[in-house]
Formats: C-alpha cells, sequence, structure tokens
C-alpha cells in the first residue's frame, strides 16, 4: 500500500517509519526542506531512540522517501495520514492553521490528479 504521510514531526516520523519498514510505500510531505533533506538522506529529524536506523533501513530499501510536493506523493496513493501540529491558541483553543493548510494542499492536489475517478482515497486526521 502507498501512504502519504503529512507532517514529518514526531508522529509523523515515527508512524512513517513504522509503516516504511512494515512493507509499506512510504511519502512524507514536508515543508521544511531540512526535515526532508534529513529523511532522504536516511535521518530522523527527530530524536527518539532507535528511529535513525529505522528510517535508515527504510530509505535504503526504497521503502521511505520525503518531498514537499504533495502531488508527487499522492500519486498512487491508498491513503493519506496527516499529522501535523494543532497546538494551543492563546485563546485557549486550538490553533488549526496548520490542518487547514495541509487540507487544502491535499484536497487541491487530488482534485488535480489524474487519478481513476473511481478510486477511493482515504484521508485520516492523526
Amino acid at each position: 500500500m502507498k501512504v502519504a504521510i503529512f507532517g514529518l514531526g514526531y508522529v509523523g516520523t515515527v508512524t512513517a517509519a513504522c509503516l516504511a519498514t512494515h512493507g509499506h510505500e512510504v511519502w512524507g510531505v514536508e515543508i521544511d526542506p531540512g526535515k526532508v533533506a534529513l529523511v532522504d538522506a536516511g535521518r530522523s529529524p527527530i530524536v527518539e531512540p532507535g528511529l535513525d536506523d529505522l528510517v535508515g533501513a527504510a530509505v535504503r530499501a526504497g521503502a521511505l522517501h520525503a518531498t514537499g510536493d504533495t502531488a508527487a506523493a499522492l500519486d498512487g496513493a491508498d491513503v493519506s495520514l496527516i499529522c501535523v501540529a494543532t497546538p494551543s491558541s492563546a485563546q485557549a483553543g486550538t490553533d488549526l492553521s496548520h490542518l487547514d493548510a495541509v487540507t487544502a494542499s491535499l484536497a487541491a492536489a487530488l482534485r488535480a490528479g489524474d487519478a481513476d475517478p473511481g478510486r477511493r482515497h482515504v484521508v485520516a486526521v492523526r
């Protein structure tokens, strides 16, 4: 299964590495080019014991990729997992601006893609 993971912070990177080491093709989508470069070099952008090894093994196996290009990640993907931050706002609410940005990008790419119109794509927010 091809999985697109939006956000390569703690949740996204751990999820991407675990899914990739269990046989899935995983594309991490990240706006920070530094995180994209680290993952593509086989290194984790976050500190978690053993995660560098998992990321490195998955990248060497060709199962884990990172990109800033939503359309490339969605090409042939079966599911998208949104793993972006939803920090507290100044008014004690939740700041959903990162989630809004990802869903807008994802929707635009899905509408513009050449996907089979009968094909379903699942989007889950983590």
